[in-house]
């Protein structure tokens, strides 16, 4: 190696550190932070860099999936229920992916162009393939057809996900998927110094960029521009999941306040929940805390889900956690062919909640330790390989 290489190693070190210097301020100029925002903020900067050495190594002749959601990176308000399963891919190359379905809610595939609210995507709902009697399948994502269940290759094409969401966490079990380059790929080479610096320099960019748009863009553009403690018509972003209906509430709540939300279940749907998120679009402690509830986790009644959103917990089953946060993002997903009816939003004081919530009916801090030592048991199972 040269004088210069080293030169050039330092450089582009040295532009990683102010990059990072740089997300950091970026993260800190969104105004003042609550106490749960401050606290994750730099495990979420590391987050970030673990999720782009990830993608650095990545190559779309040689796709590997990764589990998206268990890497401290979790932006892009993901839902706790489903586990994404992600690779990096091209529109040069054709695609086999395979496997066996479990029995999880629901399976959904995707092809994307894209990392936000702008891109466009092919989806597709593993109920619409055809499966072999074993549960076993095979899909072609490529350009010109090919087999039963071909599906084009968008241009542009940069990620293939699959996810894999639950509906009760206790029965449903996760199934297994492959990827792989179709057509003639050749052995990798060994990579030269300038190579692998002019790849950790456009590397920087992408990493700018992706943070910038979950940590800045979206929040701003989108979620910013939500009324406060509202619940919109039911959308279909071209990022989300096939089948799904989004409802995202911007909450913010004075002390001494809470928030009570109630839906009506959709008709023949296979899923429903609901979940917390930060003003940085990332899921809060779903391993540890209740900030999400599906329906196999909530009381229902009479086809309806009243849930109670506060910053203290009042031994309510239906409960999200939001301790140490004063705002953010709660969305409420459905998978369903229709539009489904939106959920109600009404703010409470505090001392309110037994008007809405039956007092006979409260945990106590015993059982919810033993629902939540249940809770990090269940991410625990689905996050091994």
């Amino acid at each position: 190696m040269t004088t210069d290489d080293n030169d050039r190693i330092r450089a582009a070190w040295r532009s990683f550190t102010d990059l990072n210097e740089e997300l950091l301020e970026l993260a800190l100029a969104d105004g003042e932070l609550d106490d749960g925002s401050a606290a994750t903020l730099l495990a979420r900067l590391v987050g970030h860099i673990q999720y782009s050495g990830l993608l650095l190594n990545s190559d779309p002749a040689r796709p590997t999936l990764i589990n998206t959601q268990y890497s401290p990176w979790n932006w892009g308000h993901s839902n706790p229920d489903t586990l994404y399963l992600s690779a990096r891919i091209d529109d040069a190359h054709d695609y086999r992916v395979s496997g066996t379905l479990g029995s999880v809610a629901q399976t959904t595939f995707g092809v994307y162009t894209g990392k936000d609210d702008q891109g466009t995507s092919v989806k597709v709902l593993a109920e619409d393939l055809a499966i072999a009697e074993d549960g076993s399948f095979e899909i072609i994502f490529g350009r010109e057809p090919r087999g039963t269940n071909w599906f084009e290759l968008p241009p542009g094409a940069d990620s293939f996900c699959a996810y894999q969401t639950y509906g009760d966490w206790d029965r449903q079990r996760k199934g297994t998927i492959r990827i792989e380059c179709l057509g003639d790929v050749p052995a990798a080479a060994p990579q030269s110094v300038s190579a692998a610096i002019d790849a950790f320099t456009t590397h920087l960019t992408d990493s700018r960029d992706l943070f910038t748009i979950w940590v800045n863009d979206i929040p701003a553009r989108v979620f910013g521009a939500l009324p406060k403690n509202f619940a919109i018509p039911p959308m279909q972003p071209p990022s989300a999941m096939a089948g799904a209906w989004f409802v995202p509430i911007a909450w913010e709540l004075a002390e001494g306040q809470a928030m009570v939300i109630e839906y009506e279940i959709p008709d023949g749907s296979p899923y429903v929940g609901i979940c917390l998120t930060d003003r940085w679009s990332a899921m809060i402690d779903i391993e540890t805390r209740q900030t999400s509830l599906n329906l196999g986790q909530s009381d229902v009644v009479g086809g309806r889900v009243r849930i109670l959103l506060s910053t203290e917990d009042f031994g309510v089953p239906n409960w999200l956690d939001a301790r140490g946060y004063r705002g953010g993002v709660v969305t409420w997903r459905a998978s369903t062919p229709n539009q489904p009816a939106a959920p109600t939003v009404t703010v409470i004081g505090t001392d309110e909640i037994d008007r809405y919530f039956d007092p006979s009916q409260r945990l106590t801090a015993a059982e919810r330790a033993a629902a939540m030592v249940k809770r990090h048991a269940h991410f625990a199972e689905r996050n091994t390989p």
